[in-house]
């Protein structure tokens, strides 16, 4: 390492100008190599993107990461980074910064916590100079006030590393989530708000965007005062341009983008909800199923919570977590623990509720569900596996996917006649040796819950809109009765804003029992019964 005449000792400060996806890749292998060789300096290098570009992590698919057709249709980019970690959009806004290194230069391993978090430091020191508050947030988080300005991640080469971190200077929510699969189901206002709301940016904190260079020259010097070193701007050397040339068609190349080596892995995004007397907790859940590994968690709803940043810690905790109910349980609680957040109605074990029932959607896609059909698919009352353990002995079905005109609309029972779903799902019911009931109104449904417990019910399925599910929860959990409970298809009294007329058993449209993912799920309920226990 080269040293100052005051005993300082210096690097090379590197701007590599704007350039694309595989030119910056290249770019990265090739200082890593170099610095590797110990033929170059420590380097804390700068990049930016033209044109924007997705990158995805060098151990995910792109397949299962991002949306390629809305890319290829935007003229997005697409690249893979040699560094692990999550897929991000890289748009022209956004700055790369690096630091590439040998590792004997510092007294710590480059990846234990206690540098990274020193790394990080260095860049949130950078980002003081321009009057934003910022902080490492473990894992590999800079945040302010809880929300997230720039991730981090690295990767080695023989004796040297790379670190780097992306800075969000401006941020583009909608097309991110247009580009990425995030864990949002739907591209609705609510799911652009949320994203929106777990990060920030410059020029969001600052009210202006400073020139990028201003922007620069403060992060360099958040690294000279963490590390005490000097910065000497250089160029390439020409043993990196050309290491950069050779490989630059490698980081082009449809292999490396697509990676031919990585096995496949199947990655679903799970819902759950889970709510008390004043809140209402909506979990979704991006699921390594192959691996069986927690992506990375979500969690909305209507709630309030102090500090606000409390969940977004929690979520970042969740990230890569081992698909395990106890090591989840055990996160959860400790984190509650140690944050002691200010939450009106509800626990850390009501988050942790949301969380297991999105989790607990896995079976159903053992059991042969797809993830959609698995979304469609509630509990309460107890978990998948232990309401599929009961005697299912009852099928709750509602009025509305009767005919309007029909004369047994209002009526329990049904004529079978074969012009709506209802006849089918009776049918089904009675083969499953299950007893088939049409619910004409909300205080029949919780009579008929009440009814069937007294009776000695093991448990039920019903068939509703995810809607009335959400808001009627407590009253099914109250009921005390196990139950599955499957998403109707088709406009439904809710999205009408006609609820109030459901409510007495007096909405006129017509809704469709979702018949074959009943079929499924009766499928499933009968490879788990024994003739013994049916009614």
């Amino acid at each position: 390492m080269k040293t100052k005449n005051n005993g300082q000792p210096t690097w090379r400060l590197l701007d590599t100008g704007v350039r694309s996806g595989a030119e910056n890749m290249a770019l990265d292998q090739a200082l890593l190599r170099a610095r590797g060789r110990s033929t170059t300096p420590n380097t804390v290098r700068f990049l930016q993107f033209s044109p924007p570009a997705v990158l995805v992590g060098y151990h995910q698919m792109v397949e299962q990461e991002v949306r390629e057709e809305y890319c290829r249709r935007t003229g997005l980019d697409i690249n893979r980074r040699i560094t692990g970690g999550g897929a991000l959009l890289f748009d022209k806004s956004q700055l790369g910064w690096e630091l590439i290194a040998s590792r004997y230069d510092f007294d710590l391993s480059p990846f234990s916590p206690r540098f990274h978090k020193r790394i990080c430091r260095a860049a949130a020191r950078g980002l003081k100079k321009l009057g934003i508050d910022a902080a490492f947030r473990p894992r590999n988080d800079i945040e302010v006030n809880g929300r997230k300005i720039s991730g981090t991640g690295g990767t080695e080469e023989g004796d040297a590393f790379l670190f780097q971190g992306t800075l969000l200077v401006d941020f583009d929510v909608a097309t991110m989530l247009r580009a990425l699969r995030v864990p949002t189901e739907k591209l609705k206002q609510s799911s652009l708000d949320s994203a929106a709301d777990r990060v920030t940016w410059v020029d969001k904190e600052l009210g202006r965007r400073p020139p990028m260079e201003e922007i620069k020259a403060a992060i360099a010097g958040g690294f000279v005062e963490e590390f005490g070193i000097g910065l000497t701007p250089g160029d390439l050397t020409p043993e990196e341009q050309e290491e950069f040339e050779r490989t630059l068609p490698q980081f082009q190349g449809r292999d490396w983008i697509y990676g031919t080596r990585r096995r496949p892995s199947r990655v679903e995004t799970l819902h759950g909800l889970h709510r008390t007397e004043e809140a209402a907790i909506h979990a979704q859940v991006s699921v390594d199923v192959t691996r069986k590994r927690v992506r990375s968690v979500l969690i909305t709803g209507d709630f309030f919570i102090s500090p606000r940043r409390a969940i977004y810690d929690l979520e970042a905790q969740m990230k890569d977590a081992k698909l395990d109910a106890a090591a989840i349980r055990d996160t959860v609680h400790t984190f509650w623990a140690k944050a002691k957040p200010e939450a009106l109605g509800f626990t850390g074990g009501d988050v942790l509720a949301a969380i297991q029932h999105a989790l607990e959607k896995v079976q159903w896609i053992d059991l042969g569900l797809s993830a959609e059909e698995a979304n469609r698919v509630s509990h309460v009352n107890g978990s998948a596996e232990e309401i599929l353990d009961r005697d299912i002995s009852v099928l709750l079905l509602p009025y509305c996917s009767k005919r309007p005109e029909c004369k047994y609309r209002k009526r329990e029972e049904c004529a079978k006649c074969g012009e709506c779903t209802i006849g089918d799902a009776f049918a089904l019911a009675e083969e499953a040796g299950m007893r088939p009931i049409t619910i004409v109104n909300f205080e029949h449904l919780m009579q008929t819950l009440a009814e069937e417990k007294a009776r000695g019910a093991g448990a039920y399925i019903g068939c509703c809109c995810e809607a009335f599910l959400n808001k009627h929860y407590r009253d099914f959990q109250r009921s005390g009765l196990p139950g599955i409970l499957i998403d109707i298809d088709n406009s439904t009294c809710y999205s009408l804003n006609l609820e109030h007329d459901a409510y007495l058993g007096h909405f006129e449209q017509q809704t469709d029992v979702n018949l074959g993912l009943l079929e499924k799920v009766l499928r499933v309920v009968r490879m788990r019964s024994t003739p013994m226990r049916r009614r």
